[in-house]
């Protein structure tokens, strides 16, 4: 039988999970109706090739975006979709950014 501790720890789980969902359905009612905050619009230079990809996986474009550099990546692991990691020139330090 479960303590206390044990239910509260779960209880309070399933909440932050609930204002997550929450969060994610007035992000996708914003996006059905076009009236998504700034910072949830697709950049407009997104590369042919990740848009292929994003639609063959039904990914989200925020998978191929590196925040730290504001660009899309273009390197991704040999095991993607499973594995969503990926590089950015900046990430690498290929075009003279620092990526600390």
């Amino acid at each position: 039988m479960p303590t206390k501790a044990e239910l509260q720890a779960k209880c309070e789980q399933l909440e932050r999970d609930n204002v997550e969902l929450v969060r994610q359905l007035h992000r996708m009612e914003r996006q059905l109706s076009g009236q998504l905050l700034p910072d949830e619009c697709q950049p407009a230079d997104m590369p042919t090739n990740l848009m292929a990809l994003m639609k063959k996986h039904r990914v989200p474009w925020e998978v191929f975006w590196c925040y730290e550099h504001e660009r899309w990546l273009d390197e991704l692991c040999s095991s993607f979709p499973h594995d969503t990691y990926g590089t950015c020139p900046g990430c690498r330090g290929e075009d003279g950014q620092n990526s600390d």
